[in-house]
């Protein structure tokens, strides 16, 4: 698919006359108006991942706050010791050595000390005000990687587009995976598995630039350290990262090796320090090291269970997040030469290494708000929506357009329960939308500790993104009207 367009540009490029600098110039600027949409889409999607965070999330969600102030206020990994009543365990902890610790992988601890120790010396604390602390800890990790990884969806999604300058698809790609899929209802966690899944696209993006020989050592090692820390963050996707790694390889790009190689230890390395100071072994994770309490999360190989995460998953993604359907769907619209190369064969692969842990452990996420288990699937399944942009007719591509804009619209709203009311839904996560709705219905309502500074941001934002498109559709039309 790319190597004709490629081919043909590079044809006009090298043409002699005036057309070949238009087209370069056409290029140019296109390139200068998707930047300048980036930068909007970024922004809005991070303010408005900020101003939903809500009270609910903050206080059911507390353990992601405790191991922070853990670290930055007395120095070590165990999670007791603090003074604040909002501080104090809830679940998810195991003892070792006399000493609480979460069953999770250290990441998002690490992630927020970083932030939490800003705000500190700031003069802001978790026992002056925690839900404005916590708020932050969360908008600044969380929200903000989420964002982050909204943009590289977008970029792959232009670079696996009919045309890379026409952006309706990429769009519909990105505003599909970060507001109407379960994306959209942890946005607002400090979550291991919400980060881990941020840090995996990005780094995918990563290597996909490299495949398409637009890497550099910079970015080999900045997509090492980000397969690292994902590992560092969440094992939810430890397959997934390990394909991508094995993936890198398989391009023999030996002069990248090096830098990708030290940019995976490095993002380990915390996670190495973690457990060898805290189980006295740098290879002893925590849930293995807890493993006695929580060893659902290892695979098992039962018919049964297996029959019924099926079931589950499969009316949890229809509930919550139906663009991923529509995605694996867009999956068979592109070309065969392009189904061919090993990066679409690996964009296929990822969910399928993810469904495959998730159908074969014993626990299916318990209280959450959409199959959070299939977080880390969410980007790459929903990558396949550029896919209709193939459609061989106009009429297709419109009523595609329509259809996944309409199921798109509707997850949203779904998403936006979960987002603005809280994903922590016990005891039966399988009832989250019904329990959230009962609940606005009584006039549940959450508070919101950065709404009142950011909602006036996200809609100057959303102003400026609509705006940026039009913009951007009138340049594209005068640039070749210029060309011509």
């Amino acid at each position: 698919m790319r190597k004709g367009s490629t081919a043909a540009r590079e044809i006009i490029l090298s043409s002699d006359g005036g057309r070949g600098g238009n087209f370069r110039r056409l290029l140019a600027r296109g390139g200068l108006r998707a930047a300048r949409l980036e930068v909007f889409l970024f922004l809005l999607l991070w303010l408005a991942y900020g101003a939903v965070i809500n009270s609910d999330n903050l206080l059911q969600f507390n353990l992601q706050q405790i191991g922070v102030e853990a670290i930055v206020e007395r120095g070590h990994f165990y999670l007791e010791g603090s003074a604040s009543t909002h501080l104090q365990p809830l679940g998810d902890v195991f003892l070792h050595d006399g000493h609480k610790y979460a069953a999770k992988q250290p990441g998002q601890f690490m992630a927020g000390a970083v932030v939490y120790a800003v705000l500190r010396a700031a003069g802001l604390t978790y026992t002056d005000n925690y839900p404005l602390t916590s708020a932050l800890v969360t908008f600044f990790t969380t929200s903000l990687v989420f964002a982050a990884s909204a943009v590289a969806v977008f970029r792959i999604a232009r670079a696996l587009a009919r045309d890379e300058r026409a952006l309706f698809w990429p769009t519909l790609t990105t505003l599909a995976y970060a507001l109407a899929t379960t994306v959209f209802p942890y946005s607002g966690i400090a979550h291991h598995d919400a980060l881990a899944t941020g840090y995996l696209v990005i780094a995918f993006y990563l290597i996909f630039r490299v495949a398409r020989g637009q890497g550099t050592g910079v970015t080999s090692a900045f997509a090492g350290l980000l397969l690292g820390l994902t590992l560092t963050t969440s094992m939810l996707p430890f397959f997934m990262a390990v394909a991508c790694g094995l993936y890198f390889i398989s391009l023999r790009r030996w002069n990248l090796t090096p830098p990708f190689a030290f940019g995976v230890f490095v993002g380990l390395l915390p996670l190495l320090v973690y457990d060898a100071a805290s189980f006295g072994n740098p290879l002893l994770l925590p849930n293995v090291a807890g493993a006695q309490m929580f060893g659902d999360t290892f695979v098992r190989l039962d018919p049964k269970n297996f029959g019924d995460k099926i079931v589950f998953y499969t009316a949890s993604l229809a509930t919550y997040a139906p663009a991923f359907a529509l995605g694996l769907f867009g999956l068979t619209y592109f070309p065969r030469a392009f189904k061919r190369e090993p990066a679409f064969l690996l964009l296929v692969a990822l969910p399928i290494v993810l469904a495959a842990y998730v159908l074969n452990i014993g626990t299916a996420g318990d209280c959450q708000f959409g199959p959070r288990y299939m977080l880390p699937a969410m980007p790459f399944a929903c990558l396949g929506i550029a896919g209709y942009s193939h459609l061989s007719k106009l009429s297709e591509r419109m009523l595609a357009g329509i259809v996944v804009m309409l199921v798109c619209a509707w997850s949203f709203g779904v998403n936006l329960v979960g987002a603005a009311q809280g994903a922590m839904c016990c005891p039966d996560g399988r009832n989250a939308l019904r329990d959230q709705l009962a609940a606005i219905g009584r006039g549940e309502w959450r508070s919101y500790p950065l709404a009142r500074w950011l909602l006036i941001p996200v809609v100057t934002c959303a102003l400026l993104f609509v705006l940026s498109n039009t913009w951007r559709r009138r340049g594209v039309a005068d640039d070749e009207a210029g060309a011509d």
